[in-house]
Formats: C-alpha cells, sequence, structure tokens
C-alpha cells in the first residue's frame, strides 16, 4: 500500500483574495497539478465579485460538459474571464500557516477544482508531491 493511501486526507479552502469560494475535499497531487472535490461556498447575492467568481464557476462547468459531448467549444470563450484566471488574488491556505498560490486560476470540472503547482524545480510534479508530503505528512515519491 502506497503512502498516499494511508496518509491523512488534505481538505482545505480556496479562496479569491478575502472571498472564501469553495471547500476543497481529498486535496492531491499528480503530475504538478493539484486535484480535489469542491463543494463552492460562495454566492453571487454576496456581491458583485462573489457573482463573478460564480459565473466563471458555472462556466467552466457547462465549458467541459459542451467538450465531454463533442461540441468542440472554443477555449478563446475563457478570455472572457481573463481577470479571474490570471489574478494573482487565488490561494488556498495550509493548516501550518502556508499558502498554495497556483500557477493560474483552478479550473472547475465535475465537482472537481484543479490548478497548476507554481514551482518547476526540480520538476513540477516534484515539487508539488513534496509540497502535498510536508502537508500530510506523507512521503514522496510514494
Amino acid at each position: 500500500m502506497s503512502d498516499v493511501a494511508v496518509s491523512k486526507p488534505l481538505n482545505l479552502q480556496r479562496w479569491f483574495g478575502d472571498v472564501l469560494v469553495a471547500d476543497l475535499r481529498n486535496v492531491f497531487p499528480h503530475q504538478g497539478t493539484w486535484f480535489a472535490e469542491y463543494l463552492p461556498i460562495v454566492s453571487p447575492v454576496q456581491g458583485r465579485l462573489q457573482a463573478r467568481l460564480c459565473e466563471f464557476i458555472q462556466f467552466c462547468e457547462e465549458w467541459h460538459e459542451r467538450l465531454t459531448r463533442g461540441d468542440n467549444p472554443d477555449a478563446k470563450e475563457f478570455d472572457r474571464f481573463a481577470e479571474i484566471i490570471e489574478s494573482a488574488a487565488w490561494r488556498v491556505p495550509c493548516p501550518n500557516g502556508t499558502e498554495l498560490r497556483p500557477a493560474g486560476g483552478p479550473i472547475f470540472v465535475q465537482g472537481e477544482a484543479s490548478w497548476n503547482h507554481p514551482e518547476a524545480e526540480p520538476s513540477r510534479e516534484t515539487a508539488a508531491g513534496r509540497e502535498w508530503a510536508r502537508l500530510t505528512g506523507g512521503s514522496w515519491p510514494p
């Protein structure tokens, strides 16, 4: 059995600045990309920014549904959310006081959130794995 299977689950939260966007469950990295089940917390009635974040999440989900159906949606459709996707406001606070800062904005697909690990030394995969091991008490590689 690998250490991934026996390490404690990593549950965190996804923030955009001071706006709590979602709870993240069973967070783990794979090949330098972080994955987690997400439970939306943000609501469009909370304000303009919150409504825009909700619109982005809904768009991600719907765009990927069209992709799955074979509708060939255009990736340029994401351009209308550039201020959200490219923002440095995305963050995932960790219990030890550090933060995971993505390299670009997250993507939301079928109840799962994913984002690229920002560090690439010695490789993005190794950097993400070491961070996961530090946060869970596991080891890397598993």
